[in-house]
């Protein structure tokens, strides 16, 4: 069966990297700041381009991937929280939550949806949507740092939430090299690239994410 990873808010693509490295999956990244906008996706639209354009004549295995933007949402935050929900930043924010729900259901209700998960720092994304319901892993980039190549790179902590059904990979930890993220004292200030830099995936985590769910199998479903 064909595979397609669709990874929403994906700048960086670390945490796609490894299944677009794998010849038998389709990635495709959307980020807003790549021209690519999460509220002009089409599921249907989608799934009707590839299964022409690539003469499938069933529906194909998806996994789907969101790195939701955390800033009306990150519990570091907080003293911010009731005047974003009063000038409409938050309101903005849970647009696009809506508009993952709206993929997550279309995907599940086609009968191709193999996994999802949705990112997030440590959050009030999941009291906000309720029908994420709790955390499904909770980890520190340290936690995965055995699957990096670079492992020094993962080695720090900055306590990370996933949301979603999907595998959850096995921990391969080491200790991190320095108590707090380095990000927060060589990355401060509210540029763009800034907040970019911080939110990158680390790639012990990405690879481990990867072993853990390219696995999934689903049957095959007659197209709909």
């Amino acid at each position: 069966m064909a595979k397609i990873l669709l990874s929403f808010f994906d700048f960086t693509g670390n945490w796609s990297k490894p299944f677009a490295e794998d010849e038998y999956w389709y990635v495709k990244k959307f980020d807003i700041k790549n021209g690519q906008d999460i509220m002009d996706f089409n599921p249907a639209e989608f799934m009707s381009d590839y299964l022409h354009s690539n003469l499938k004549y069933s529906l194909p295995e998806i996994g789907l991937l969101f790195a939701v933007p955390c800033t009306d949402y990150a519990l570091s935050g907080a003293a911010w929280f009731a005047a974003k929900d009063k000038d409409g930043r938050t309101e903005a924010s849970q647009k696009l939550v809506a508009k993952t729900k709206e993929i997550i259901d279309w995907f599940e209700n086609a009968g191709c949806l193999s996994f999802w998960a949705i990112e997030n720092p440590m959050s009030r994304i999941h009291k906000l949507n309720t029908w994420m319901g709790q955390p499904k892993l909770k980890f520190n980039p340290c936690d995965f740092a055995g699957y990096d190549t670079e492992p020094e790179k993962s080695r720090y902590n900055k306590q990370t939430w996933l949301w979603g059904t999907f595998t959850i990979p096995e921990k391969k930890r080491l200790e991190p090299l320095q108590k707090e993220f380095p990000g927060h004292l060589k990355l401060g200030g509210k540029s763009e690239r800034t907040k970019e830099l911080r939110s990158i995936t680390p790639m012990g985590f990405a690879n481990a994410f990867y072993q853990a769910n390219n696995l999934t199998t689903k049957h095959s479903y007659a197209c709909v």
